[in-house]
């Protein structure tokens, strides 16, 4: 028979065999934990990478990993965020922002190293960045390469709706991929652009702090970009700067001289950059001298009625920008976001001249509009409350225009173009009005104007959010089921089981 013992032999004993039922299972396990490292050790180099959201909330764009790759110099990151459970928005925003992070690091290929301080257990190292950086505001992340820095403010990286009467925030989207980008972008270039704001015929002055008039805090968002702000006065020295970046008119109200005009068609027309914004009622000689750009500053005022006092119908001069040219650079993140643009004129987007082909013309873009309730009004020192079709302007009426010359139709190749932002107001990014909407705007264009569309190309990410509306009785239910029946009918399986084994 197959399982007699051979003659001569003895037969295991039950401890040897037992030894040998041991040592098979000891080697079975063995080779199983090799089996583990090897599929663990391949898996931790050669593994795939995959955002599982419906929304794909985690993934980065690919012009972020293209950027990210090319980095050439290191990049430290400083986090001087921390979970917070008393408010749920920051304790949101940091780990959105750690989790962004890895993503960056990953793809960085080793070219950012990442620092998260937490200023209550290391106050002295805190001290220490936060003089080194000239950080002036809480919640913010430090970006450095050699000299140059730049931080985001928790501001930048998301916005908030207000919930609960006041008494909360909650997170309406989480915009720290583009901010990060932008941030890392402008601390490894080479050498920062200069932007001069121009001088000599009453424009504002970058330098001053006065809240009305001042354009100081657009000027330290301009230089936070590591960009260099210039003032150049134009009567004096009769000439523009060769190594401008980009020239800033901001509110003028002298005229502009023959020669002055021509120096400026001359600095467009050889790939200049230029930020016009003019206020109503000034004669500057820049709207006639617009018009051979295809732009036309109305000579009015931009108003809706307000309601009334004391039985006297009042008007608002403070014109909102509610409607934005879709897939623009400039506006294309600002969608639900209102831009104010107090004591405007409207500017509109001219045919093009007769005589002239359309490849020899400038490309104008008409980007934010008011509602339909605004008009122009041309005659405000009449104090008229009511739009007047024979003399005023109807609206909706457009508030800023982009222009583009230079580039041929159908090449894509960047052979240097001239680009041209007109504003019909200076005072929506002075000391007093220099707020979210605005100061994106401004920003925005200030970036295109410089050909910087890269730090305008990703947008924000929009959380997910499920809400499980229940019953009171419902909740009882799910209760009893989770706390009751779930575990007595473990209880009850294993007495069950226990039973038939005892039989």
């Amino acid at each position: 028979m197959a399982d007699e013992i051979p003659s001569g032999s003895t037969p295991p004993t039950l401890r040897q065999r037992r030894l040998v039922i041991s040592a098979n299972v000891l080697l079975q396990i063995a080779a199983l934990l090799a089996l583990l490292g090897m599929v663990n050790w391949l898996v931790s180099r050669h593994y795939f990478r995959y955002d599982w959201t419906k929304s794909r909330y985690y993934k980065i764009s690919e012009k972020t990993k293209q950027e990210l790759a090319s980095l050439q110099q290191p990049v430290k990151i400083i986090v001087f965020l921390e979970p917070d459970a008393e408010h749920e928005y920051i304790d949101k925003i940091f780990q959105d922002t750690r989790d962004l992070l890895k993503e960056f690091q990953y793809f960085g290929q080793g070219k950012l190293q990442i620092e998260y301080l937490d200023p209550e257990r290391d106050r002295a190292r805190a001290e220490q960045l936060i003089e080194q950086y000239n950080v002036s505001v809480p919640n913010v992340v430090i970006f450095a390469c050699g000299p140059r820095h730049k931080y985001v403010t928790i501001e930048e990286m998301a916005d908030f709706d207000m919930e609960e009467m006041g008494q909360s925030y909650r997170v309406k989207d989480y915009k720290g991929e583009g901010a990060f980008l932008a941030a890392i972008q402008t601390v490894t270039e080479e050498e920062p652009p200069k932007i001069y704001f121009l001088t000599g015929h009453g424009e504002r002055d970058p330098e001053s702090f006065d809240r009305d008039k001042g354009y100081s805090g657009v000027a330290t968002y301009i230089k936070r970009d590591n960009l260099e702000v210039l003032k150049w006065n134009l009567p004096e020295e009769q000439k523009l700067p060769a190594d401008a970046g980009a020239i800033i008119i901001a509110g003028p109200h002298i005229r502009f001289t023959q020669a002055e005009l021509a120096l400026l068609d001359d600095y467009l027309k050889n790939k200049g950059r230029l930020f016009v914004m003019v206020d109503p009622h000034t004669q500057t000689g820049l709207e006639l001298w617009l018009q051979h750009w295809n732009v036309q500053l109305d000579d009015d005022v931009i108003v809706r009625k307000a309601g009334a006092m004391f039985g006297a119908e009042l008007l608002d001069v403070n014109a909102q920008g509610v409607d934005y040219l879709q897939n623009d650079p400039i506006t294309a993140k600002l969608g639900g976001v209102n831009t104010s643009f107090p004591y405007a004129r409207s500017v509109h987007a001219l045919l093009a001249q007769q005589g002239s082909s359309a490849a020899d013309q400038p490309t104008v873009l008409e980007l934010v509009k008011t509602s339909a309730e605004y008009w122009g009004n041309t005659d405000p020192q009449t104090q008229r409350t009511v739009f007047d079709p024979s003399r005023d302007v109807a609206g909706p009426l457009p508030l800023a225009v982009s222009v583009e010359a230079g580039k041929p139709q159908g090449v894509n190749v960047d052979i240097g173009v001239t680009r041209l932002m007109v504003v019909g107001t200076s005072s929506f990014v002075d000391n007093g009005d220099l707020a979210g909407g605005n100061r994106d705007f401004f920003m925005n264009a200030l970036n295109w104007l410089l050909k910087r569309e890269q730090l305008l190309a990703v947008g924000p990410k929009v959380p997910e959010e499920f809400r499980l509306d229940m019953s009171v009785e419902e909740m009882r239910a799910v209760y009893a089921l989770v706390i009751v029946v779930m575990p007595l009918a473990v209880g009850l399986i294993g007495l069950f089981v226990w039973t038939r084994r005892r039989k």
